[in-house]
């Protein structure tokens, strides 16, 4: 046997050596994609996500273990490839990282996808962070295995960070700003959101700017810090949706106004459609120019706008109908002129 290997050229190690990866790699895909059909038909999707991420990097492993033992066939030859391994060597560890970074893209998107309690934003937020310090502590690892000082290297970034900080505070505030949003969730993706300065629905939350579709279909960015300086108002929370009118009558009929008046309460607390655990008003307020002015304060049951303009309709009309039942009338701007002979 160990005649047959020092026989055994160095091309024909690397020939050996392919036809192992090669079928260690079919071998591998037919394994995962047995097991892939396998979780395919279970509830939790989960195991899904986790296979297809770990998929790639495993079969990237294999293909480097070839690279890497053919190069370990010639470095007696080629003096040059001892100090290539040196560094390559390392290599699985970045492999093994970029699998880790995959499978938590993979439980990020298996948790946005099922109808949990967590929000989206926040899963997203947190995926992130955790995949970049990850990604510096397995660096700084790799940097501390060549042999050069992380101490160093962390006090030059320190340094480099209060420079960087000052150079760019703006971004940092955005960036800040952003985890601020999600840490006090004073708006979500998909709510609607208005302010001075815009209104619209908000379609992502992103490190640095946070994008509104505005009611006119126009994309709006907004940098984050902006949010920590002015104030927001989330209408799509809303609990209820209030009906605040001002009617007015005539002066002729300001003996009928207090019956008119109780005959509106009474109908509205008995309307269905009316949230009776809410403030409800019907009171006089205002002896206008030429009318007699009542209002009528209320909150419906529905947030949904087309149901609550359908709800008010029906409001109103009933308010008119008691009005004329009262033989009064709605008041419009009049002048009475007394002509002297």
């Amino acid at each position: 046997m160990n005649d047959f290997l020092q026989n055994i050229t160095p091309y024909q190690s690397i020939g050996a050596l392919f036809v192992i990866a090669f079928t260690a790699h079919m071998t591998l895909g037919f394994i995962l994609n047995s097991i892939a059909k396998h979780t395919s038909k279970t509830k939790n999707q989960l195991d899904d996500h986790l296979i297809k991420a770990v998929s790639p990097p495993l079969k990237v492993l294999i293909w480097f273990s070839l690279v890497f033992l053919s190069i370990s066939v010639f470095k007696d030859q080629v003096k040059i490839l001892v100090s290539v391994i040196t560094y390559i060597d390392t290599m699985p560890i970045f492999i093994i990282t970029w699998g880790v970074v995959r499978m938590m893209s993979g439980v990020e998107a298996y948790l946005i996808e099922k109808d949990t309690q967590i929000d989206n934003d926040s899963v997203r937020l947190f995926s992130r962070l955790a995949k970049i310090l990850i990604i510096i502590a397995i660096a700084l690892t790799v940097v501390q295995h060549l042999g050069f000082s992380v101490s160093g290297l962390l006090t030059f970034g320190g340094v480099g960070g209060i420079v960087m900080g000052f150079a760019a505070k703006d971004m940092l505030s955005n960036i800040f700003g952003g985890l601020m949003i999600q840490m006090d969730k004073p708006f979500s993706t998909g709510d609607w959101i208005r302010s001075d300065k815009f209104e619209g629905t908000v379609e992502k939350i992103g490190w640095r700017m946070t994008r509104i579709r505005t009611f006119s279909k126009n994309p709006v960015y907004i940098p984050n810090s902006i949010f920590a300086t002015i104030p927001i108002e989330t209408p799509s929370r809303m609990t209820n949706r209030r009906i605040k009118e001002v009617i007015s009558i005539r002066y002729d009929d300001i003996e009928q106004l207090p019956i008119i008046m109780s005959e509106i309460e009474q109908m509205l607390k008995k309307h269905v459609d009316i949230d009776h655990s809410q403030s409800l008003r019907v009171y006089f307020n205002h002896f206008n120019t030429s009318s007699l002015d009542f209002n009528v304060y209320a909150f419906t049951n529905t947030v949904n706008k087309t149901t609550y303009q359908k709800v008010k309709e029906k409001i109103l009309l009933s308010i008119a109908q008691i009005i004329t039942k009262h033989k009064a009338e709605i008041a419009y701007p009049t002048q009475t002129l007394y002509i002297q002979k």
